[in-house]
């Protein structure tokens, strides 16, 4: 008799066990070729789960840098800077970075190395104009000088290389993330395993 009040509550707690989980836990199966970049994965008996790469977050980061990048900026400083190219990429690069969801960083290592890409390259342009206004200023309290504009040293094509691999570099995550891989990529960022990326950091590792 006890051996079987035994296997019967045996058996009543596996089912609550079962049903338990079907209860708290929505969990869907999909398979590789159907699954959304945006989808969540959940799993049972876990801590709480970091981040995806593809966070809803992340993809209108991307979406809306991929798009101010390529658009003409509007801005009072740059209007003022009488729409000056250099600054006009100072801005732009500052921006990407300025707005990074920094809390997703870790969410996947290719993402940490591409955000370090930009990151570089963003400073560079922040460096480039600094040295553009550095004779108007020692310690960099020119280069946002707007009606010095007129004295800042010209753009130089570093500093034209560099937006142009931070153009691209935001380009093909912005295909990734929000267009399922489909679009015109140039290969230069890790999420892609970019055959480019080597050409970038030889870039960034030579930059005067």
């Amino acid at each position: 008799m006890k051996i079987k009040f035994l296997f019967g509550s045996a058996i009543i707690v596996i089912i609550i066990a079962i049903f338990g989980v079907r209860d708290f836990v929505d969990f869907t199966h999909v398979s590789d070729g159907d699954k959304s970049l945006n989808d969540k994965v959940i799993e049972v008996g876990g801590e709480a789960t970091e981040p995806e790469v593809y966070d809803a977050k992340f993809g209108e980061w991307a979406s809306k840098m991929n798009a101010m990048l390529s658009e003409p900026m509007d801005d009072p400083k740059l209007k003022e800077a009488n729409n000056d190219e250099g600054f006009e990429y100072y801005l732009k690069a500052g921006k990407v970075i300025g707005e990074f969801p920094y809390e997703l960083i870790k969410a996947s290592n290719e993402m940490e190395k591409d955000h370090s890409n930009l990151f570089l390259l963003t400073s560079y342009i922040e460096h480039k104009q600094f040295a553009r206004t550095v004779h108007l200023g020692p310690n960099g309290e020119a280069k946002e000088s707007t009606e010095l504009v007129d004295q800042w040293a010209p753009t130089d094509e570093d500093t034209r290389q560099a937006f142009e691999y931070i153009k691209q570099i935001m380009n093909d995550i912005d295909v990734v993330v929000n267009h399922n891989g489909e679009g015109e990529m140039y290969g230069v960022t890790y999420l892609l395993n970019g055959e480019k990326v080597s050409e970038v950091e030889k870039f960034i590792n030579g930059m005067p």
